[in-house]
């Protein structure tokens, strides 16, 4: 009776079967189409292709020579049959929505199953073999997954596998993948009680080269080789399930497997290694992921994902991108992206974007930007723009943008291109205006200034001294903003304004110079230019330094009493018309 009752299932299983394969028939690869080409590359015939069907290819694994020339001339054939003429028996081709995956498979194997029992507690436990049909070896590192239950293993040196089955699904599927071999899969009934509902799992194909995560230094550390062998045999497939539960990668409740399943919910209680997380990811120390991550990822280390990011990464440290960024970056020391980002990262030291960056960069040390820069860069020390930057770099220190089309503020501003503005104490642009000046004027005997920027404005850093036996010491340093105005040929105008500390003997009492230079330039050979003109100038003084010693100086009064226009007023401040006559060079 039990045989007559499994014979029964036997022939239900294959009515649904060829059902379900009839039903699903009309896929892609069997859909009709009609091509003709003589002597074309096979990119323009894969593309073709590609437009006629509406559906991609995706190349796993080592890729068709694409510049090779081809003829062909098929019509009304299966796409199916026109790949076989186009690329032969070493390829073989694949399903997913939207994709016809081409994978490179000269090889066969074969899937031997030699034992299938159930146990007590119900678990059934799968024990199998895979050979090379051609030299009839036995193969190790073979990928050996059953899909619907999302279990998988990898064969022993001796090409032998197990695999364990809880709540196993009435017809069990075992696939064998590994990379250069065409996948076999055999189903057959188990022999454990029909489960109710749909146990099936979705599976996806993400298209995409995501191994760049494996080879990196944080790859190698932290995932094992049987996980990278997992993901070089089953690339871009993957699964998705609600939650996930990881010691460390190698310790999930996925097992291996979970390099090919896109969560909704992981909880990694040191760290974890997943295909991807569409929802939330936590982890006490780091996680790691080989696609992409949607919504919410932390950790209390550092975060790295192969893909994208579209949501928030929060690090204690470092948080590591390899694709592109559209959201929130924050990490205590770190943040980069390999790809493109879009929104705000905030680290504690240093940021960095490979490609375009649209948004708010804000880091205690340096940001850098590899392309263009649309936003803002807020540092400490130091902003990096190594394409264009359209919006603002604020420093403490340092600014470079290779073409500048927006605002620099820092003390020191570098950029390659003349268009922008700079503020700083050197600002160096391509063609700008760069002069040093030696020159002397009514307070001060001799002056140094250093000018750069550009003709419409460039900033000044000045100092000056004035050291006479008969009268006190003067030593003056300060800033300041000009203009060149060409005027002809060889001259030129120099509005300038600037502002100045005076040393007058004593540091406690603060002197200040406010001044408006007018003066005219004629150029006298190349490099060197007379300049000379009137200038309009205020002074304010303390009268008395911290101690209450009051201030005796009165130098300034003493050199401008026959120019003043201003003195005694409530305000202390003392005016005067005075001048400037010297050479600038460069």
């Amino acid at each position: 009776m039990p045989s007559i009752t499994k014979l029964v299932f036997t022939v239900i299983f294959l009515i649904i079967s060829s059902i379900f394969f009839k039903v699903n028939a009309q896929s892609i690869l069997e859909n009709e189409i009609s091509v003709h080409a003589d002597k074309k590359p096979l990119s323009n015939v894969l593309d073709l292709m590609e437009e006629k069907g509406s559906f991609r290819f995706a190349y796993y694994g080592k890729l068709a020579v694409k510049d090779s020339i081809v003829s062909i001339h098929a019509d009304n054939s299966t796409i199916k049959g026109v790949l076989d003429q186009l690329l032969g028996a070493k390829y073989e081709f694949k399903e997913s929505p939207g994709y016809i995956i081409v994978r490179y498979a000269p090889l066969e194997l074969a899937l031997v199953l030699e034992k299938n029992t159930v146990m007590s507690d119900g678990q059934q436990i799968v024990i199998g073999y895979i050979i090379d049909t051609k030299t009839n070896n036995r193969i190790e590192n073979v990928s050996v997954l059953e899909k619907n239950a999302l279990i998988s293993t990898l064969t022993n040196k001796d090409g032998f596998f197990e695999l364990r089955l809880k709540n196993a699904p009435q017809a069990i599927e075992l696939t064998a993948v590994k990379e250069n071999y065409k996948t076999v899969t055999m189903v057959f009934l188990s022999e454990i009680k029909i489960q109710m509902g749909d146990k099936k799992n979705k599976t996806d194909y993400i298209d995409g080269d995501f191994s760049e995560i494996e080879r990196s230094g944080i790859g190698r550390f932290f995932i094992s080789s049987k996980q990278r062998i997992q993901t070089l045999n089953l690339g871009g497939f993957i699964s998705k399930v609600p939650v996930q539960a990881s010691l460390v990668p190698s310790i999930s409740t996925r097992g291996m497997l979970n390099t090919q399943i896109v969560n909704n919910f992981s909880l990694n209680i040191l760290g974890g290694y997943n295909a991807g997380v569409r929802g939330l990811e936590m982890a006490g120390l780091y996680n790691i992921n080989r696609m992409n991550v949607d919504a919410l990822q932390m950790a209390g280390i550092f975060n790295t994902v192969g893909g994208s990011v579209n949501g928030i990464q929060l690090a204690g440290i470092y948080n590591n991108v390899f694709g592109n960024l559209r959201g929130l970056q924050i990490s205590g020391i770190h943040n980069s992206v390999k790809g493109s980002q879009i929104g705000l990262q905030m680290s504690g030291i240093y940021n960095n974007v490979y490609k375009d960056s649209k948004g708010l960069q804000i880091a205690g040390i340096s940001n850098t930007v590899k392309g263009s820069q649309n936003g803002l860069q807020l540092s400490g020390i130091c902003n990096i723009g190594k394409d264009t930057v359209r919006g603002a770099q604020i420093t403490g220190l340092f600014n470079y943008a290779k073409e500048l089309q927006g605002v620099q503020f820092g003390l020191v501003n570098i950029t390659d291109s003349p268009s922008g503005y700079s503020f700083g104490l050197l600002n160096f642009k391509k063609g700008g205006y760069k002069k040093i000046s030696v020159t002397s004027n009514e307070i001060s005997d001799i002056n140094l200034s250093v000018k750069t920027g550009d003709h419409k404005m460039y900033t000044i850093l000045m100092a000056g001294r004035s050291d006479r036996k008969d009268e006190e010491k003067l030593f003056s340093f300060g800033i300041g903003l000009g203009k060149n105005i060409p005027l002809g040929k060889r001259f030129t105008f120099n509005p300038e304004f600037s502002t100045q500390y005076l040393y007058l003997g004593n540091w406690d009492i603060y002197n200040s110079l406010s001044k408006f230079d007018s003066s005219f330039s004629f150029q006298l050979c190349k490099g060197v230019a007379l300049s000379a003109g009137p200038s309009l100038n205020f002074y304010w003084s303390e009268k008395q330094d911290k101690y209450g010693n009051a201030n005796t100086s009165t130098f300034v009064q003493d050199r401008t009493k026959h120019s003043t226009i201003i003195k005694n007023n409530s305000r202390d401040i003392l005016g005067w018309i005075g001048w400037s006559f010297g050479l600038t060079f460069f």
